[in-house]
């Protein structure tokens, strides 16, 4: 289907892949790579990585969403992951 959606769509195709049970990642980038898809959506790994472009550059590591903080109500889980400076 989406190799159907991606000859059909006439705009920028955008792609959020199914990677469950593990967020999207650094394997999903051979998707732009290939012609697939024009961009990824990250979702929770750009979360739990507030620098994912530069991990994703230097090939992580990268921090595991907390799926707990999710929803919660405050900045927990979206604003204290570390980055890789510190």
């Amino acid at each position: 289907m989406t190799k159907r959606l991606r000859k059909d769509w006439p705009g920028v195709f955008v792609l959020n892949p199914f990677t469950y049970p593990e967020p999207t990642g650094q394997d999903s980038l051979g998707l732009v790579e290939d012609g697939t898809a024009d961009l990824i959506a990250f979702g929770a790994l750009f979360l739990a990585n507030p620098d994912l472009p530069h991990r994703l550059a230097e090939g992580g590591p990268f921090n595991t969403p907390d799926k707990a903080t999710f929803y919660g109500g405050d900045h927990r889980g979206y604003t204290d992951y570390p980055t890789l400076e510190g």
